[in-house]
């Protein structure tokens, strides 16, 4: 899952703050072998929690993790980043390289502004303009790339104060920015121009002495980004308009259902129209969001009170619940599960409770190392062994099917004296091997 994707589901940044956030990132991993010896990124979800992006090991988590705070207090500085004036969206967390020299600033200002190539950004950053400010606000040095957009923009030859003001900032505003360790991104509009400004913290034997003040020039990226808006809106109406077509088929088919008085073509056919359902959900959920990615976790809970509305007899109280954490998928792979979830609350409606008046299904949602688990559990009569060996029902080996080839995960089923249990287990990493 990307940085983009995580924001808009955690936080629901707006997509210039989501592009000033990425340029953060990718200049705290960029000053990382010269600055840090270990650094964490997270941001702070809707309810206030800090979940991490990029850890230490320059890894990016798919899942929700909440921030441990495992260092000690005297190895790391927890550094706030702002995405405009006052309003801060998460921390970054870093441990200081202690061997750095006094004249750290110096050295900086030669690796960034005195290379023939220094025009050039480094690991294929798009190009940024650098300028690199001491604590008393003074401009100490800038590479070509920022006195390029500095001379475009009408602003060449100001001090950092000057430019300040003339961006629409007050001295006051920005200088609790500069004087103390934190960073923050602006968004500017100027004329035709869309400009990040970031500010990032230096730092000298743990000592912070200035700030490296970037100019990114994301106008080209905007006018690409609205193009793909406009697509992504044309592919939300298509969710939609697919989500309604399956509905169509489900009436269609409970007319059908209505009209037979068969109780084995009535149960095939109440079968089909949940499998349908299930489908539908997926896409329902990609129609009213602006990422392709779907809550399998609270998609399982809606295909669990739909089966439970369409299938439970009404003699019989069987009720539902859904624990674990929420877990993000692609939609090609969330399809997948939620037909297999789909089968196997079916096969324990059918099956689990048939000389029972009451009963109870759980579903459970999570991740465990770099896999994602599902469990279905009821407590209802169980299975024989032998069915338990073969893998139970047609239903379920079609499910194991899917699981296998598909998921490239597992399933297994478990039996005991007072109910079954379901387990299907997959990669947690498989939605990059489908985009590839």
């Amino acid at each position: 899952m990307s940085i983009k994707e995580k924001c808009l589901i955690h936080n629901e940044l707006k997509f210039d703050q989501i592009i000033a956030l990425e340029k953060i990132i990718e200049h705290v991993e960029l000053q990382k072998p010269y600055l840090y010896d270990r650094t964490e990124i997270s941001i702070f979800s809707k309810d206030k929690r800090e979940v991490i992006l990029v850890d230490n090991d320059n890894r990016d988590f798919d899942e929700e993790i909440l921030a441990t705070n495992e260092w000690s207090e005297e190895d790391k500085n927890r550094i706030p980043i702002y995405l405009g004036i006052n309003n801060k969206v998460g921390i970054v967390t870093i441990e200081g390289k202690e061997i750095l020299s006094e004249n750290y600033l110096e050295e900086l200002l030669q690796f960034y502004a005195g290379r023939p190539y220094s025009y050039f950004p480094a690991n294929n950053l798009v190009p940024d303009g650098f300028l690199i400010v001491n604590l008393e606000g003074e401009i100490m040095g800038t590479n070509y790339t920022a006195d390029s957009i500095l001379f475009r923009l009408g602003f060449q030859d100001l001090s950092f104060s000057e430019l300040v003001v003339i961006l629409g900032f007050s001295r006051g505003d920005i200088a609790k920015y500069i004087d103390q360790p934190v960073f923050l991104a602006l968004n500017l509009s100027i004329e035709q121009f869309d400009i990040i400004l970031i500010v990032n913290p230096l730092f000298a034997r743990k000592k912070f002495v200035g700030a490296l003040v970037i100019l990114s020039d994301i106008s080209s990226v905007k006018r690409i980004e609205k193009e793909l808006m406009e697509k992504h809106t044309v592919i939300k109406e298509i969710h939609h308009r697919v989500k309604n077509n399956l509905q169509t088929i489900t009436s269609l088919l409970r007319l059908q259902m209505r009209r037979t008085n068969s109780k084995v073509v009535e149960k095939i056919l109440n079968q089909s129209i949940n499998r349908i359902l299930s489908i539908a959900l997926i896409h329902e959920a990609l129609s009213k969001q602006n990422f392709e990615v779907v809550n399998i976790k609270e998609t399982s809970y809606n295909i669990l009170q739909t089966i439970l509305s369409n299938m439970v007899d009404t003699n019989q109280n069987i009720t539902g619940e859904i624990s674990g954490i929420e877990v993000f998928l692609p939609a090609t792979v969330a399809s997948n599960v939620s037909l297999c979830i789909t089968e196997l609350i079916q096969n324990a409606v059918e099956h689990a409770f048939v000389t029972r008046s009451e009963g109870n299904i759980r579903v459970t949602v999570g991740r465990e190392d770099d896999e994602v688990f599902i469990t279905v559990e009821d407590n209802g009569i169980g299975i024989s062994s032998d069915k338990v060996r073969n893998g139970g029902q047609l239903g379920t080996q079609i499910l194991d099917s899917i699981v296998r080839s598909k998921l490239k995960g597992e399933f297994s089923l478990e039996s005991y004296r007072y109910g079954t249990k379901a387990f299907i287990r997959f990669p947690s990493s498989y939605h990059k091997e489908v985009k590839r």
